[in-house]
């Protein structure tokens, strides 16, 4: 029997988080061995799109055109129909495809996976060289968002960080060997006078799109945030270290990921709320400004001391270092009996009429986990109390302690 033909109209090509975020979820839920699928794009070719080159990652192997609009798209649609009533027009709505995707593939290994091709890791290399970064030097991606890329979404900010506040962590990993590759647009805020092996890429005489792609899948993992270049991180299966994470975003799929959540500070209590607070009440789902704004709620960005215990362990769970594993299972089943309480409140209280709230708790479904170090540096975030940790100096000094080896003996040493 031939295979279902399946339109997908995906109008979000100007915008690299879409791309990256929903095609390759679309290709799982449509395999090639049961499904001819086809994605009608609006745009005449992929120079039009945020990222040519990770759309031309993401579309490769799959039936791809480019229409005018959704009027063409859905005549290719309706002629397909006629002549194979089995045509499906898949509906496009964002919410919806990510909740599909969350349910079936919770514990089921997908078909596709985004990966560059031979070419593409030899202009990789070229880029390298041209660059001066060494063929096996370890690089990790960084990205913190801003307000330039997207003008008038406003009341998204709540989700944008400071990228000062990653200054030690950056530090610490170029005293590791790494170089640090700043992905990003031009509209960002450009760092001055940057230190040797962390690249500003968005102002590098050599940018060009292929950036985000290359080098992404070359990281040791992902630093930063929600944003657009996470999702490309995703879906080239890199671990991510998810820093100033809002609940309210989708959780990623990656087993070795790690989340550093924003703080909700509830100016009625006097105190940040709960991981179980947010998780089991309206919270979860502010996703606009002003809903945390009418619930007295300050949403509170990661410190630098955050940022750098989480970067230290992110770095040592990989190599399979980090020394606190039996207490962060302890906490991990913690927040796993959390989470599936959100799941079940959710799954009884949400109904269409919801919508878009979905009826499950995103974080229960996850394959990454929460750091450690956040749980640690954060008393009362589980619901118990952890002895503070000291690090050797304090978040909101300008310089770094005399050397890392001080901030290894207090941490590691100390046992703490």
């Amino acid at each position: 029997m031939s295979k279902i033909k399946v339109f997908y109209w995906f109008q979000q090509v100007g915008r690299i988080g879409e791309i990256a975020h929903r095609i390759p979820k679309v290709r799982n839920l449509y395999p090639e061995d049961q499904y001819d699928l086809m994605l009608v794009l609006p745009a005449r070719d992929f120079a039009e799109t945020a990222n040519p080159a990770v759309l031309e990652m993401v579309c490769r192997g799959v039936n791809t055109c480019f229409v005018p609009g959704i009027e063409q798209a859905q005549a290719l649609y309706n002629q397909a129909k006629a002549e194979d009533a089995r045509t499906v027009w898949v509906n496009p709505d964002a919410a919806s495809t990510m909740l599909e995707f969350l349910v079936k593939f919770q514990d089921r290994p997908k078909s596709y996976h985004a990966s560059l091709n031979e070419e593409e890791l030899e202009k990789g290399r070229r880029l390298r060289e041209r660059m001066g970064i060494p063929y096996n030097a370890p690089i990790v991606t960084f990205h913190v968002r801003e307000s330039g890329y997207l003008q008038g979404m406003e009341y998204h900010d709540y989700r944008n960080a400071n990228i000062q506040n990653y200054f030690y962590a950056l530090i610490h990993l170029i005293k590791k060997g790494y170089w640090i590759i700043r992905l990003g647009d031009s509209s960002m805020q450009r760092l001055k006078d940057p230190p040797e092996r962390l690249i500003d890429a968005p102002f590098h005489q050599d940018y060009e799109p292929f950036f985000e792609p290359y080098f992404i899948a070359s990281s040791r993992f992902y630093l930063g945030m929600p944003s657009g270049p996470s999702m490309v991180a995703e879906a080239l299966q890199v671990p991510q270290l998810m820093t100033n994470y809002p609940y309210s975003v989708l959780s990623s799929e990656n087993p070795g990921d790690l989340f550093v959540y924003k703080k909700y500070f509830s100016q009625q209590l006097g105190r940040a709320l709960t991981y179980e607070e947010i998780l089991c009440g309206p919270a979860l789902d502010f996703n606009r400004a002003y809903l945390f704004e009418d619930a007295e709620i300050t949403v509170i960005e990661n410190s630098p001391t955050e940022i750098l215990a989480a970067v230290w362990e992110m770095e040592t769970r990989l190599t399979g270092q980090y020394p606190f594993m039996a207490e962060a299972e302890v906490n991990e089943k913690w927040a796993r009996s959390i989470q599936k309480k959100s799941h079940l409140l959710r799954q009884h209280l949400i109904t269409k009429d919801h919508y878009p709230r979905a009826p499950c708790n995103s974080s229960f479904m996850q394959k990454g986990k929460i750091s450690n170090e956040f749980i640690r540096l954060n008393p009362g975030f589980l619901g118990h109390r952890f002895p503070e940790v000291a690090w050797g100096f304090h978040s909101r000094t300008k310089g770094l302690p005399s050397g890392m080896e001080a901030f290894y003996r207090e941490r590691v040493q100390g046992g703490l």
